[in-house]
């Protein structure tokens, strides 16, 4: 039996520059003719630009494809080629059975008409029978939540009601192949749990989905395989976890990963500031920093190794408590640990006296898991919080075996924290 879903080979997109906008108004067209009479319009951009060069790739039946990628490296072009909107210039896509596309959520529905007609008219439009949009009808109102508001022009809708209606529309009539174009983040958190509920359903029952977003949380949580395109190429196509990793690291790392700024310099795992970075007439920060511990500064993290958080600063007076803080959060917010001195009455009044003071924080090995997070410092006077930055340094963790514990997929690749289970297996009959 074949399980291949969609293959796609050697596929390739090629545009002219012309310097002109594709879709002009007045306001553009008197600004084109200022232009011209200045003398400057032909100083705008000409020529081809590769939107995709020999994109090549398999799926399975079930599979759950994340696509990524920077603004304009050519993930919605590669959609829209996939779903027969545009025409490759060579390369060839075959699949297997219906294909539905959500590239843009609502396409479709007409204002006018009502929610109710709406559903009906986009299932015709996808050649669903009437008799089988009938029979889910009740199913899709009952998920996008509308209620009594079905029966009410969708011109009234506010942007949430549109939203979830159109997903629920599209992902609940039978398709092999959905594909889907930053359109996972629709209604509130809620609704996005549901959402994505429904994409694992889908894939569990053998439906192929392409999902092109900017959230690699989210390309974790839900994607078996991944694909990145940087300038219209294939720049890694395996699994998630290895993927979306490679590409946080060369956005977040790239050049070694050393960024100057102002006066404050922030190297691979150590930010310096120095005039010293004064903060509400109580300290100035002098140095803030992490490694490895018994390891020097330069060496790479691993899962296998506690964690030393450095904080080098100058008290200025002694009429104040200050305890300090560090996070630890995943590049996309979710907050993974934070700790702090107040916390543990043995540091209760340490920091008082004016002086120099260096504080130390270990992380335990293992706890944890690989990838990159955002490192940052907050600091508490009296236990109110005067200063707080969540992303001082970018902390890259890799995979290391543990003791008792074999293989990369030990690490779990998308949790964001690892400490080690306790199982325990019977065989009872």
């Amino acid at each position: 039996m074949n399980k291949t879903a969609m293959e796609v080979l050697g596929l390739s997109k090629t545009y002219k520059r012309t310097g002109l906008p594709v879709y002009r108004n007045l306001r553009e067209d008197i600004r084109l003719w200022w232009k011209r009479l200045k003398g400057v319009f032909g100083r705008q951009q000409t020529g081809t630009f590769h939107a995709l060069q020999n994109i090549r790739f398999s799926l399975e039946k079930g599979d759950v494809l994340g696509v990524i990628g920077r603004n304009g490296a050519g993930k919605s072009t590669l959609l829209k080629i996939l779903a027969g909107i545009v025409k490759p210039d060579s390369g060839t896509v075959t699949y297997q059975g219906r294909l539905v596309s959500i590239l843009e959520l609502g396409v479709g529905f007409h204002p006018d008409l009502t929610g109710r007609e709406n559903v009906f008219l986009n299932g015709m439009l996808l050649g669903i029978p009437r008799k089988n949009i009938e029979k889910r009808f009740d199913e899709i109102v009952s998920f996008s939540e509308l209620g009594g508001a079905i029966e009410e022009p969708v011109k009234h809708y506010s942007s949430g009601m549109y939203l979830r209606l159109a997903f629920s529309v599209f992902t609940h009539f039978e398709a092999d192949i959905l594909l889907l174009d930053e359109v996972m983040a629709v209604g509130d958190l809620a609704f996005r749990q549901k959402s994505h509920r429904q994409i694992s359903a889908l894939a569990n029952t053998g439906t192929t989905i392409i999902i092109v977003s900017h959230d690699p949380e989210q390309i974790k949580g839900l994607c078996n395989k991944c694909l990145w395109i940087e300038s219209g190429e294939v720049a890694a196509f395996g699994t998630p976890s290895e993927v979306v990793d490679a590409y946080i690291e060369k956005c977040f790392f790239k050049e070694g990963g050393i960024l100057q700024e102002s006066d404050m310099l922030m190297e691979r795992h150590q930010t310096t500031w120095g005039k010293g970075l004064p903060i509400m007439d109580e300290i100035v920060m002098l140095r803030f920093s992490c490694k490895a511990a018994d390891k020097t500064i330069d060496a790479e993290i691993t899962t296998s190794d506690d964690i030393e958080i450095v904080m080098e600063f100058q008290k200025l007076h002694d009429e104040h408590v200050i305890d300090l803080g560090i996070s630890i959060l995943s590049l996309y917010g979710a907050w993974v640990l934070a700790d702090s001195s107040g916390m543990y009455t043995k540091f209760d009044g340490v920091v008082r006296r004016s002086g120099t003071y260096i504080a130390r924080c270990i992380v335990p090995a293992g706890r944890i898991n690989f990838g990159i997070y955002q490192l940052g410092l907050l600091i508490s006077r009296e236990e109110a919080l005067i200063y707080q930055d969540q992303a001082l340094l970018n902390l890259k963790i890799r995979y290391e075996d543990a003791p008792g514990v074999k293989g990369h997929l030990a690490g779990h690749a998308g949790s964001l924290v690892k400490p080690p289970g306790i199982w325990e297996i019977q065989y009872l009959t």
